[in-house]
This record gives C-alpha cells, sequence and structure tokens, in this order.
C-alpha cells in the first residue's frame, strides 16, 4: 500500500520497475540485498515532502548516493532506496571576505567551471592579492556530487577540496560528510567532516536540519584516536551521523590552495614502529607540510606486482626490496619551484636532505618516481587484491580499523603476530593512514581453507587486538549493517545511549538506514 501511494505522489520521481532497482540492490561489497522500490529526488524540497510521506507511511528508507561504501548501509532490505543522484549542482562560492558567486542553475560542470574562472577573473585585486583572498573560501554545492567533479571545479582558480581516496570519481561530498571519510590526506587537513563548514537537510522525521557543523580539524593528541566512525557525536547532527538521523542535502564545504609544489619518496621499513618514527620526524622537519603519510606492507606491493605484470613500475633500481612495510611520504609546498631553486633549496632537495641526512637513509633505499606513479602504487591495492582472491577462491574478510598514532606501529605488528600465530595459511594484506592511525586489512583465505569457515573467529581477534590498543573497529568506513552487531556488543554504553536518544529525537519512527549501528 504504501509503495502505491508514494507512486502517486511522486510519480515521475517514483519507480519499481526490477530493472531498475537492480543497481540499487548491489552494494560495493557484501550480499546483494532487495528494494520495495526506489525514489528521485530533483531538488533539496522534494527530499522533505519524501521524508515526510515515508513518516506518515511508516515506510522505512535506505539512502544511496555514490554507492561505494563498504559497511552495506546502502543495501535495502526490504526498504524503498531515497538516491541524491541527481543533488549534483554548485550553488554558491564565497570567499573570506564576503563576496560571493551564486552558480547559474540549471548548468552542467563545464559551464560551472567557466562561470566561477570568469567571474574570479573578474575581481578587481592585483595577482598576488587574488592569491591571498582565495585564502579561506567556502563553496556550498548539493550533496550528491562527486568529489573529482567539485575538485575539477575548483582546479582552475587553485583550490581543492582535499579529500583522496580511490573511490573519489563516485563518491559523493554529501555521503564523505556523513560518514566522516577520511582518505590519505586526513594527517593534514582532517577527515570529510572537519572539511564541512555547515551542512543542511532534513531530521529523518522530515523536519529541516541545519546548520550542522563539526569543529574545526585541530591536530589530535597522538595518544587519542584521530578517526572513529563508531563514536558518533549527536551535537554534530548531520555531520558524522552516517544517515541515522537524518539526510544531507546541501553542503558548504573548505577550501585550500593547491600546493605549488609536491615531492613524495617510498622508504622500505623493517617494521611499523620504525615507520612510525619516521613520520615523527617528518612533522618535525616540514610542520603542517607533511600532505600524507601511508603505509604499505609487503604483501600488498607483491600483489599489485603480480597483477599489474608488465606494466608495474618499481621506484627503486633492480628487483623490489622485500622489506615487511614500506611508507608513502608526500610533502607540500606553496613557494614556487623557480624561487627555491634561487635560494638552491627546492622541494625535492629539501626532502632528499631529510631522508639521506636526518634518517641517513642508504641511497638505494630512497624510492624515487613521479608522483603519479606512486599514487598510482598505493590506490591499486584493493584492485590487486580483488584479483587475488578471486585466483585463491577462498574468499576475503575486509576491515577498516584505527589506533592512536602513538601505539599504532605496535599495534599492527601485535595484530600481524597474533593472526598468523593462530591462522598461517592467511595471506595478511595491510595498508593504509597512517599518519592518522588507520589500517586497511584483507585477510584472503584458499579454496581448501576458506575464511568463511572462521570468519567469526578472525573477526573477534582483530577487534580484540583493536581494543587492546585503544583503537575502534571501525575507522572512517562507518559502522553500516556490517559492523552493527560489533557496534552494539563493543561500543561504550555512553556512546550507545547517546545516539539511540538521538535518534529517537530525530527519527523517532526509525524511517533512515534502520539496520545502521543495530538500532532498530
Amino acid at each position: 500500500m504504501s509503495a502505491s501511494t508514494l507512486s502517486q505522489l511522486f510519480r515521475e520521481h517514483f519507480f519499481d520497475a526490477p530493472e531498475k532497482l537492480q543497481r540499487y540492490e548491489i552494494p560495493e561489497r557484501g550480499t546483494p540485498g532487495k528494494a520495495l522500490a526506489l525514489l528521485v529526488p530533483e531538488c533539496e524540497a522534494e527530499v522533505g515532502d519524501m521524508l515526510r510521506a515515508c513518516n506518515e507511511l511508516q515506510q522505512p528508507l535506505v539512502i544511496s548516493a555514490g554507492r561505494t561504501g563498504l559497511v552495506e548501509a546502502q543495501r535495502p532490505q526490504g526498504e524503498v532506496v531515497l538516491s541524491l543522484e541527481r543533488l549534483t549542482q554548485p550553488l554558491k562560492f564565497t570567499l573570506a571576505d564576503g563576496r560571493a558567486l551564486q552558480f547559474d542553475r540549471p548548468g552542467d560542470a563545464n559551464q560551472h567551471r567557466d562561470q566561477l574562472l570568469n567571474w574570479w577573473l573578474g575581481q578587481p585585486e592585483s595577482q598576488l592579492d587574488k592569491s591571498a583572498a582565495l585564502a579561506g573560501a567556502t563553496i556550498t554545492v548539493e550533496a550528491g556530487m562527486a568529489v573529482d567533479v567539485l575538485n575539477d571545479l575548483l582546479a582552475p582558480i587553485g583550490l581543492v577540496w582535499p579529500m583522496e581516496m580511490g573511490s573519489s570519481s563516485a563518491a559523493s561530498v554529501g555521503a564523505c560528510v556523513a560518514n566522516g571519510s577520511a582518505g590519505a590526506n586526513a594527517v593534514c587537513y582532517g577527515t570529510a567532516a572537519r572539511l564541512c563548514t555547515a551542512a543542511w537537510g532534513f531530521w529523518g522525521n522530515g523536519a529541516a536540519a541545519g546548520p550542522c557543523a563539526a569543529p574545526p580539524w585541530d591536530r589530535p593528541d597522538p595518544e587519542t584516536l584521530a578517526i572513529d566512525s563508531a563514536s558518533v557525536q549527536p551535537a554534530w547532527g548531520l555531520v558524522g551521523s552516517q544517515g541515522v538521523l537524518g539526510v544531507i542535502t546541501r553542503v558548504q564545504l573548505r577550501t585550500y590552495p593547491v600546493p605549488v609544489q609536491r615531492e613524495a619518496v617510498l622508504l622500505p621499513v623493517a617494521d611499523m614502529p620504525a615507520a612510525m618514527k619516521i613520520f615523527e620526524a617528518a612533522r618535525e622537519r616540514f610542520p603542517g607540510d607533511v600532505e600524507e603519510f601511508e603505509f604499505i606492507g609487503w604483501p600488498a606491493i607483491e600483489l599489485v606486482r603480480e597483477h599489474q605484470g608488465a606494466a608495474f613500475r618499481w621506484p627503486f633500481e633492480g628487483e623490489p626490496l622485500a622489506s615487511p612495510y614500506f611508507v608513502l611520504l608526500q610533502i607540500k609546498s606553496q613557494r614556487s619551484a623557480e624561487h627555491d631553486a634561487a635560494d638552491g633549496d627546492d622541494l625535492a632537495s629539501q626532502l632528499y636532505e631529510f631522508v639521506s641526512e636526518t634518517l641517513q637513509w642508504p641511497a638505494q633505499q630512497i624510492g624515487y618516481a613521479p608522483l603519479p606513479v606512486l599514487k598510482k602504487l598505493r590506490h591499486s591495492i584493493t584492485e590487486s587484491s580483488n584479483a587475488r582472491m578471486r585466483k585463491l577462491g577462498g574468499g576475503r574478510l575486509a576491515f577498516d580499523t584505527a589506533a592512536p598514532v602513538h601505539v599504532f606501529g605496535d599495534y599492527l605488528s601485535a595484530l600481524q603476530r597474533e593472526l598468523l600465530a593462530q591462522w598461517p595459511q592467511l595471506e595478511f594484506v595491510a595498508f593504509g593512514h597512517a599518519g592518522v592511525g588507520g589500517a586497511h586489512l584483507h585477510l584472503l583465505g584458499t579454496k581448501e581453507q576458506p575464511v568463511a569457515s572462521h570468519a567469526a573467529a578472525l573477526t573477534a581477534c582483530v577487534f580484540d587486538v583493536t581494543e587492546k590498543f585503544g583503537g575502534t573497529f571501525s575507522a572512517e568506513h562507518g559502522v553500516g549493517s556490517k559492523w552493527a552487531q560489533e557496534f552494539q556488543q563493543r561500543a561504550p554504553a555512553e556512546i550507545r545511549n547517546r545516539l539511540t536518544a538521538a535518534k529517537r529525537l530525530r527519527d523517532p519512527l526509525h524511517i533512515l538506514n534502520r539496520h545502521s549501528f543495530g538500532l532498530h
């Protein structure tokens, strides 16, 4: 009955044909779901209308955005899917001094990019003053805009919204803010939640929400968790609440100047504690300019090498060094290369001096390559892991954990020892955001010993070790339905009670994402 009523109310925005629903029923990972129907609003106001109608009908919804999430929150289990895929327009660009551009609507990406560039070029200041005027600029966009589309819009005027992750061509800015996504640049700029100055939308009961915001990013104490999506802060409202309290439809985002220079290096390390010492030294030598500090386990590199074959590019001379771990250190500068060269101290020279003299690193163990080559190595791991999983035929368990930075190296070492002591047949693939204590873990089984046969014990082991080090079982990917039971069992009572109370206030009929966090 509710589907029929929704069809009458929203007509051209309502779909229930099986061939139309299929793409919304298949999550990035996990088993396919089943959707009752699909609602696709054309504007923010329609989102509110649909939420209010679903409250009246007591019809549950699952929110769909870029559908790149890994915790199965977007998988329908008999609900109606609410897709934000058409909310993709830029709305307003604002300088810190209040000057602003209202974007034409509707328009395509090229028109909006040209409009912003022409408006900027028409501002009266000198080029030097213009550069300074961009500091603190914000851009307001609809929540369904993809991260890469946003950055293509900003690039001609030299700005960026610094979310770097493998799925940025599809992941939407609203979902990133709702999820508190981190990505490789979080060590420098913070999570997506902290890169948002305001978010608007609707609570689960259909009432207007916003502006909502998290506090600006501040470098976390090394002894505390930098990323923890299992600890929702209801005071932030829509931000970071992963679609269980409401729907983000519009966000205002902080922008940053695109660095004039970027340099990176890949270094082999004996273990993760040694890697974290490099991080400490780099933060001291380049305060505020360490843009990325990623780690890659040797098995991950072997997977990429096997998958890419002849196309694999190794940034060291000769055969790959079979070191247990590698770190990717990337630094930035706003000074021009010409200016630095005149001083005899360009960024590449500064990085090489730091590695060779401060760290006393042997020249043959310094991996240099053009930045895109190093980034391709890092961003090819998941694809290569997928290929390896298919080849082995034993499935994969994937985890997204975090620990405080000051114990992160010890945590990974302890976790690997514990897992391989109990399950020596496993392939343990580890990589992630060491600068904020975030780890992506892939455990691969074989046909003879599939991971599914001991998935519960493996999960318990990973999460127990993580807990011992003061970490979280859900770093940046969210909780969703995948880890709902773990949230109910492991999250402190204070956090669970706080979220439950907020859910009752904002979504009393449990209309939104009812399986996430185990709140139903």
